[in-house]
C-alpha cells in the first residue's frame, strides 16, 4: 500500500495548469482556458507571435497575474496554497529584463538565488551550492568582477548560475536568449538542458525549439493552439496559419534528429497567402 502511495505521488507532474485563465493587475485578461502538464525534468519551450501571451502565462503561473478561474500545481499542490518564499522554493526565473546593481560582484549576485534558503543550510553550504553554479555556466573565474563589466551574454549566464544556485524544483525562462549573438543563444539553452532541471523557456527563435524542448506549447490570442513534441507542433498544420511560415523538416547529417526550417509562406508578411495554406 505505501508503495503504490509513492507511485502516484511520483507520478505527479511537477507543474500542472489546468483550464487557466488570468488577468493583469489593470484588469486585461491575460491567457485563456489553457492546460498543460510538465514532467519532472522535462524542458518544454512556449511559441506563439508576439502578444499571444507567452509572458503573461509565466506571470499567471508565478502569481503576478490573478488567476480567476482553473489553476495551477506543483506536485498536486495549489499554488494559492503556498507562501512566496515556498514559492521561490519550487520556482526559479529568469526573466526579460534583470534590473541588476552593477556594482554586485558575479558572485553576490548569484548568491542572492540563496535567499529562500537562508535558514536552511550553513554559511560552507550556501558557499558551495554558489561555487558548483558559477562553474556550471563557466563563470566561476569571474566570481570577483562586478556584474556591470560582464558582456550580455556573461550576463545572462549570470542570470542562469543565480537560478540554478536558487535550487528550485522548476525554472521558468522568459525569452532568455534575446539580445544574444547566434552561439551565445545555443549556449545558454545547452546549460539548462544539459543541467537535467524542469525548465519552460519562451522562446522566439523557432529555430531553436526543436534541440531544447521535449514538449511545445504553442499559443495565438492568449489561448492555446497546440501542445506536443516538436514534431507535433512544428508542421504546417500549426506554424502557417499562426505565424505566416512554411516548415521544411530534414534529418541534421551528423546527428539522429530533425532540424526545422522555416520560410515565408509570402514574400510580404503583411500580405494575405491566396489559395489556402501551401
Amino acid at each position: 500500500m505505501c508503495v503504490e502511495i509513492k507511485m502516484e505521488k511520483f507520478s505527479l507532474p511537477v507543474l500542472s495548469v489546468q483550464n487557466l485563465s488570468a488577468q493583469s493587475q489593470a484588469g486585461w485578461r491575460a491567457v485563456s482556458d489553457i492546460s498543460f502538464d510538465v514532467g519532472m525534468g522535462e524542458c518544454i519551450a512556449i511559441i506563439g507571435p508576439n502578444g499571444s501571451g507567452k509572458s503573461s502565462l509565466l506571470k499567471a503561473i508565478t502569481r503576478q497575474f490573478s488567476i480567476i478561474a482553473g489553476k495551477v500545481e506543483l506536485s498536486g499542490i495549489d499554488i494559492c496554497q503556498l507562501s512566496r518564499q515556498e514559492m521561490a522554493q519550487w520556482i526559479s526565473i529568469v526573466a526579460q529584463h534583470e534590473y541588476v546593481d552593477p556594482r554586485l560582484t558575479v558572485g553576490e549576485y548569484v548568491w542572492l538565488g540563496r535567499t529562500p534558503h537562508a535558514c536552511y543550510f550553513s554559511q560552507q553550504e550556501h558557499e558551495n551550492v554558489v561555487n558548483q553554479s558559477l562553474t556550471d555556466v563557466g563563470l566561476y573565474h569571474k566570481k570577483e568582477h562586478h556584474f556591470g563589466d560582464l558582456s550580455g551574454g556573461e550576463q545572462q549566464r549570470a542570470n542562469i548560475a543565480r537560478a540554478f544556485a536558487q535550487k528550485a524544483r522548476i525554472i521558468l525562462l522568459d525569452e532568455p536568449t534575446n539580445h544574444l549573438d547566434p552561439l551565445a543563444r545555443i549556449e545558454l539553452l545547452n546549460l539548462v538542458k544539459a543541467k537535467g532541471v524542469t525548465a519552460v523557456a519562451v522562446l522566439h527563435d523557432l529555430s531553436l525549439v526543436s534541440e531544447f524542448a521535449d514538449k511545445v506549447l504553442l499559443l495565438q490570442n492568449q489561448k492555446m493552439v497546440a501542445y506536443s513534441c516538436p514534431e507535433g507542433v512544428l508542421n504546417d498544420q500549426f506554424i502557417s496559419p499562426t505565424f505566416g511560415l512554411r516548415v521544411i523538416p530534414f534529418q541534421h547529417p551528423r546527428a539522429n534528429s530533425i532540424i526545422h526550417h522555416f520560410e515565408a509562406l509570402s514574400s510580404n508578411r503583411y500580405d494575405q497567402p491566396r489559395g489556402g495554406v501551401v
